[in-house]
């Protein structure tokens, strides 16, 4: 791949990905309740499942997924169900459980990388998108491996950067007191939850 090309592919991915969604979304609520630092589990799970993805639209499955509603559907209510449940449990917490630092610190960094790659997985636009959008800057002409090779390290580490970027953000931003952390987790579990109504609602087009 040719630097001026792979150049306009990495503005192209910004432009793109910049775009709040689901995965940002977690990273914030993460990032808020769990501290920087451990949000690096939950992105580190969504690049995982973005890998996944690209892998499959590179190998011709993401074009199937991509015209199948059957599949597209599936992929996306899980997803949206991930989103709503964990927005749910949030919302349902007792006020005690969320006031000491020690419960928070109970939740794994195992989980929140799973958490992280459940709801990448789950978002079937992300199959979409790399199967509209990968093509757009592979040279038919050369081996496809080495340009793949090149193009999903780079999404992967865009994707990375924008969701700790937010997830910066709103930590500086929305951290208060721990007095306060029970109104914080009402309100990221109200996020969560929205966001999974906004995936139910996404369609192929």
């Amino acid at each position: 791949m040719e630097f001026e090309v792979w150049l306009t592919y990495v503005v192209a991915c910004l432009v793109l990905t910049a775009t709040p969604g689901p995965s940002i979304f977690l990273g914030i609520v993460h990032s808020i309740n769990y501290g920087l630092k451990r949000t690096i589990f939950t992105v580190l799970g969504d690049i995982s499942a973005n890998f996944i993805q690209m892998i499959l639209v590179s190998i011709g499955l993401g074009l199937v997924i991509a015209n199948s509603e059957f599949a597209f559907d599936i992929i996306k209510w899980l997803g949206a169900a991930t989103l709503f449940y964990m927005g749910i449990k949030m919302l349902l917490a007792p006020a005690k459980s969320v006031d000491k630092k020690d419960d928070l610190e109970k939740v794994s960094n195992l989980r929140l990388y799973i958490s992280g790659f459940m709801v990448a997985a789950g978002n079937p636009k992300a199959i979409v998108f790399f199967t509209a959008f990968f093509p757009q800057f592979i040279d038919t002409s050369q081996p496809l491996f080495p340009q793949m090779a090149i193009m999903c390290p780079t999404m992967a580490l865009l994707d990375f950067t924008l969701v700790m970027l937010y997830a910066f953000s709103a930590n500086k931003v929305l951290t208060t007191g721990k007095a306060k952390l029970h109104i914080i987790n009402r309100v990221s579990g109200g996020i969560l939850v929205g966001a999974s109504g906004a995936l139910a609602l996404t369609s192929r087009a």
